[in-house]
């Protein structure tokens, strides 16, 4: 020991180190293994995984594909989507027949004034076919002079009015008829004085019945 001592100097450590650091890089070469030396038998279970097979070999490595499984089950139905954008308006259809002539009201109306006398005078009148109808009329009467206006509806009807001069009224009757043949329902007017019809409208209403309370 005391030989070693004597003998142990910074030149002899560094020497007798760089001298192991040799054998072992040697020893560390020495395992390095050959090309295509390595078989199935040195490879551990399980030790080659997908991610390191070549993407080219994993596309040779795949089988023809299987049949068909079964249809799953239904999901559940997705929320409703969007409106989507109205279309474009489509071509306009036929005109269809005329239809047959309706049973609805018969209207004359007149605009022109009309001189009211002594003797009874036809203001307003309306041709109507065999039935039972409701009729309705307005005049719109003006005295010249003070008198007293009769107006009526043929088939029942009357209205009244006294007038002073330069008054102006407007009379409403009502009636009903029930024509066994086409007929006019007519709209007639006198007065004691001198008067005007200067509107009237007469109105009949086809109904499928009528009835009148006794006078």
């Amino acid at each position: 020991m005391g030989f070693l001592r004597r003998h142990l100097t910074y030149a002899n450590v560094a020497a007798t180190l760089a001298l192991f650091l040799a054998l072992g890089g040697a020893a560390y070469a020495a395992t390095q293994l050959p090309r295509n030396s390595v078989g199935t038998a040195q490879l551990k279970r399980e030790a080659v995984t997908a991610g390191k097979i070549a993407k080219k070999t994993r596309r040779q490595l795949q089988g023809d594909r299987g049949p068909a499984g079964a249809q799953g089950p239904q999901g559940k139905t997705g929320k409703q989507g969007a409106k989507g954008a109205t279309g474009a308006k489509g071509a306009q259809g036929a005109r269809g027949e005329r239809g047959e002539p309706g049973t609805g009201p018969a209207l004359e109306v007149f605009g022109t004034a009309k001189s009211i006398g002594a003797t009874e005078t036809t203001v307003l009148a309306e041709n109507l076919v065999a039935g039972a109808y409701v009729v309705s009329a307005n005049v719109v009467v003006e005295a010249s002079a003070a008198a007293t206006v009769t107006c009526t509806l043929n088939g029942g009807g009357e209205a009244i009015a006294t007038l002073a001069a330069g008054q102006v009224t407007t009379l409403p009757l009502s009636a009903t008829r029930n024509q066994t043949a086409a007929g006019p329902a007519a709209l007639a007017c006198s007065a004691t004085g001198a008067a005007t019809a200067k509107y009237a409208n007469l109105v009949a209403t086809q109904v499928r019945s009528q009835s009148r309370a006794p006078a």
